[in-house]
């Protein structure tokens, strides 16, 4: 293999036990230590590292104080040496493989300059609850995400710098999104993105509802500043709200193709927990777009 110098970003808000663990999956990579370093950026400076806390050799921990995990991942850009640069969340465990695939699926596809891998979800018991069977569905559908948007998520995206030097950095001033908001800059701009499946990391499902709510209210938030709402008059406001409180009839396909194990209720909660939680994006969307600061957690 063409080996090649890594950096992996990694953004963290009040997280550092589900860090900890990100950091042992990643001291126990296959991939050569010297040839990828590891940045952790700390968004909340007041919040000190923990004693005796465990920092694999090549990592260093750095701190962002402007909100928002996109400024985070920019502030470790900056600091990067790796030509190429990945991106995962203090909350996941990335399979012992990760790095290594990463790296071997973008030489074996020189016409790719950016790859999405595989979110494995885990659960909380065998028994799932009514918000783990909607992350069962939706959550993390990065192949569906490379075919439909040519877009990946940060909880597993790796991409060449010299696509960052061409594009621009990620927006920072949103709370959520920026992931889609970049990929599609990168898209647009010709630069190809491709799904690996051996690329894994593993990420923890959603329990309860409030987390679902809060992830909502936060994509709202996103989709608000993806597009400067200046000169856009109160009226097209309320009727792109109207518009997207519409009920999500397509999801029903996705529901039913990703969810051959489940019996009709269960179809039928995660349908009306997606209408559900559409109402309050579009809700979060329209006040953010009144005024209202955008929700960060």
């Amino acid at each position: 293999m063409n080996n090649k110098k890594v950096t992996i970003i990694i953004p963290t808000y009040k997280d550092w036990s589900r860090l900890s663990l990100c950091l042992n999956a990643l001291e126990a990579q296959t991939y050569d230590h010297d040839l990828f370093e590891i940045i952790v950026v700390n968004n909340y400076p007041n919040d000190k590292i923990p004693a005796n806390y465990f920092i694999p050799q090549n990592c260093k921990i750095i701190v962002e104080g402007k909100p928002g995990s996109y400024a985070a991942r920019n502030a470790g850009i900056a600091m990067s040496t790796g030509n190429i640069i990945g991106f995962t969340d203090s909350d996941c465990i990335p399979d012992i493989n990760w790095v290594k695939n990463a790296v071997s699926f973008m030489e074996a596809n020189p016409d790719c300059d950016r790859i999405a891998g595989s979110i494995k979800l885990y659960y909380h018991s065998n028994k799932l609850t009514e918000a783990e069977l909607y992350e069962k569905i939706y959550a993390f559908n990065q192949d569906i995400y490379v075919h439909k948007d040519g877009t990946g998520v940060t909880g597993n995206m790796y991409s060449y710098r010299h696509v960052f030097d061409a594009v621009g950095i990620f927006k920072d001033d949103l709370m959520s999104g920026g992931d889609y908001e970049w990929s599609v800059r990168a898209r647009d701009a010709g630069y190809k993105i491709k799904y690996a499946e051996d690329v894994i990391v593993n990420h923890p499902a959603r329990k309860n509802i409030s987390e679902l709510i809060n992830k909502a209210k936060r994509v709202g938030g996103g989709q608000s500043g993806f597009n400067s709402t200046s000169g856009k008059n109160k009226f097209k406001t309320i009727v792109d709200f109207l518009y997207d409180l519409r009920p999500p009839i397509k999801s029903i396909k996705l529901i039913v193709k990703k969810g051959k194990d489940l019996h009709l209720t269960q179809k039928l909660t995660v349908f009306y927990i997606r209408y559900y939680l559409s109402i309050i994006t579009a809700r979060e969307k329209f006040m953010v777009s009144l005024g209202k600061s955008a929700q960060r957690q």
